[in-house]
């Protein structure tokens, strides 16, 4: 793995970040200060600063003797994280109805193209990763920056989840045929059938969880493989 000389909290948090949305760093992972700065050629202190970057949006925990570990939100924490989105994003998106222009819908579509080349590529981490990128595109769309960050948090919970409660065998994500019928609405001008697509999909997946956790023995090296690259 080539290495750069300039990463800061920032660029591994966003690598961090990355692996939760694709569900490659599963919840009750254990971060290693160690090994995170043998990864990404940064200090200590870098680490750490990353570390409670990544606490504030609850993507971490701090644990007293253990250090720090991927977030494991409970059954109860996922209930809530979906209905709060089911409610968040519904608001976002009539804002965003009413503010929608053409470049608006052409940068939605490119990235649902984005999408379908990661499916034909198999590519199925990047493709975890842009389906649940959509929904923070979407939400950028009804311009509050609070709301949009407030929904960031939870699409993070979100994909915590999927790695600790989804199905064996099955992948409970985003469907793409889900997000082009919502950007057909949109550009219809649709509030009423977007907001029922937008509700029906986010109900979907919380469906198909079975709350039953995981192992979360994993490689970190192996997970962060190309973080640098």
């Amino acid at each position: 793995m080539s290495k750069r000389t300039a990463l800061n909290e920032e660029d591994v948090c966003s690598a961090i970040r990355d692996r939760v949305l694709e569900q490659r760093l599963a919840p009750g992972t254990k971060l290693t200060e160690e090994s995170l700065c043998s990864i990404f050629g940064v200090g200590r202190t870098t680490v750490r600063r990353a570390f409670l970057l990544l606490t504030r949006d609850n993507i971490i925990e701090l644990e007293k003797n253990k250090g720090a570990v991927v977030a494991s939100p409970t059954p109860e924490d996922a209930r809530q994280v979906f209905e709060a989105r089911r409610v968040l994003e519904q608001a976002m998106l009539e804002k965003a109805t009413a503010n929608i222009n053409g470049d608006d819908i052409k940068r939605l579509r490119d990235h649902l193209r984005d999408e379908e080349e990661a499916l034909r590529q198999a590519d199925i981490a990047r493709w975890i990763r842009l389906t649940g990128r959509f929904h923070i595109l979407l939400a950028q769309l009804s311009g509050n920056a609070l709301m949009c960050k407030f929904l960031e948090q939870l699409v993070f919970q979100t994909s915590l989840i999927i790695a600790l409660y989804g199905r064996t065998g099955t992948a409970p994500n985003c469907k793409g045929g889900d997000h082009e019928r919502l950007v057909d609405a949109l550009e219809d001008g649709d509030t009423k059938t977007a907001g029922e697509i937008l509700t029906h999909h986010l109900t979907t997946i919380e469906s198909q969880l079975v709350f039953k956790a995981r192992s979360s023995e994993q490689d970190l090296h192996t997970i962060f493989a190309t973080a640098n690259d």
